[in-house]
């Protein structure tokens, strides 16, 4: 696979199911946590290498080393491997993903802005999201007819607190995820509700319909609802971790 970031929470938890599995790993793309892009080279090998940043480069442990937006879409075009995995954060991940489907490549896509920002454009039949929800939505869809699709939020880390001292709340108190282990931007989007937002956006493509909802689900074990035009209704449930959906993506 080509894992666009290593570093981040998706990126690790990813190599840790290419490990378990034994996948290879042709390319790995990382911000500016070198130290552990390091170690990450020294046990998947890949032949290639991306950082962010150029004053980064030799401080990269590999002969074979790309930086910028530039590096990533280079790396894709000289890589062989047919699964590319875009766990980046941001709208940094857009370009890659645009040129990851030009490409005829498979698209294990975490990056929330892809879809945010250019699901319209995009041909998702081509594309496996990595999001429990998301996730949730294709396991029971099975092929059947839809009539809506309902995916869950945990609320966030400032979900039991009054009204009245949200104000005083800080980044330090919306980090606090009750649930999941996940990136800061991420739980930060959690704690607003934003986050839901985007995922409702990502189902509109994802799954090309209109009638869609979120509830608010505290315990992170349900984590999306379809109801189906026969009258059937089915709920997905399954433990607060990424590795599930990782796995099926890839």
């Amino acid at each position: 696979m080509i894992l666009l970031g290593s570093t981040g929470s998706i990126g690790v938890n990813t190599l840790q199911i290419a490990s378990r599995f034994g996948l290879s790993v042709e390319a790995l793309v990382a911000g500016s946590q070198i130290e552990l892009l390091n170690e990450q080279i020294a046990q998947f090998n890949p032949r290639f290498v991306c950082v962010a940043n150029k004053e980064d480069v030799p401080k990269v442990n590999h002969e074979k080393v790309f930086y910028a937006q530039e590096g990533i879409l280079e790396i894709l075009e000289l890589c062989s491997s047919n699964l590319v995995v875009n766990a980046l954060v941001g709208f940094v991940g857009l370009a890659p993903t645009i040129k990851t489907l030009q490409l005829g490549k498979k698209l294990a896509l975490a990056n929330k802005e892809s879809l945010v920002v250019a699901g319209h454009l995009l041909d998702c039949s081509k594309i496996t999201p990595i999001d429990s929800e998301h996730f949730g939505l294709w396991y029971l869809q099975n092929g059947r007819a839809v009539s809506k699709m309902t995916i869950m939020a945990s609320g966030g880390a400032l979900r039991d607190t009054p009204l009245d001292e949200l104000a005083s709340q800080t980044p330090t108190s919306a980090l606090q995820h009750p649930n999941w282990a996940m990136g800061k931007k991420i739980t930060i989007d959690s704690a607003t509700m934003t986050n839901k937002l985007f995922e409702l956006l990502e189902a509109r493509w994802l799954f090309d319909i209109q009638n869609l909802d979120a509830l608010i689900e505290p315990r992170s074990i349900m984590h999306a609802m379809i109801d189906f035009v026969d009258g059937c209704s089915c709920v997905q449930l399954a433990n607060a971790d990424m590795k599930l959906p990782i796995a099926y993506a890839l």
